[in-house]
């Protein structure tokens, strides 16, 4: 960022708009001590995508640890586009398996219906997984 010639450069300030305080917050405390604070599943899901953005992997993977670890029938969906979205086949692998796992609740759920509306793809390579398996 401060190496072509910017406004970062002549500042020396990076204005960061994409994600917000508390998140470049946690991130940095994480990049100085090695520890998570405190974390739910709104701050990992947010720390995932900052950690990925600036490539920190072991922040990006102790976030899909977590996410992973905390599925439920109301997040999976929004987990399955996040590690889509971000080209990352462990966790969507890991999303996948438990939305086989858990089919009839998941696939009879409004959060799965909005998926398929909206993201029609994802959820036929989903459902298509669980006739291969059968």
């Amino acid at each position: 960022m401060f190496r072509k010639c910017t406004k970062d450069k002549t500042t020396g300030c990076v204005d960061i708009t994409d994600i917000d305080a508390d998140t470049i917050h946690r991130m940095l405390l994480y990049l100085y001590t090695d520890t998570l604070e405190d974390l739910k599943w709104v701050t990992a899901s947010e720390m995932y995508v900052a950690a990925d953005k600036y490539q920190i992997i072991s922040l990006k993977s102790k976030c899909s640890t977590f996410l992973t670890a905390n599925l439920t029938v109301n997040n999976v969906c929004e987990v399955l586009i996040l590690a889509h979205k971000h080209q990352d086949e462990y966790l969507k692998n890991a999303v996948q398996d438990y939305i086989l796992r858990n089919e009839k609740v998941v696939f009879c759920s409004s959060e799965w219906k909005h998926l398929m509306d909206t993201h029609t793809k994802l959820a036929a390579e989903t459902m298509f997984l669980k006739y291969c398996k059968s």
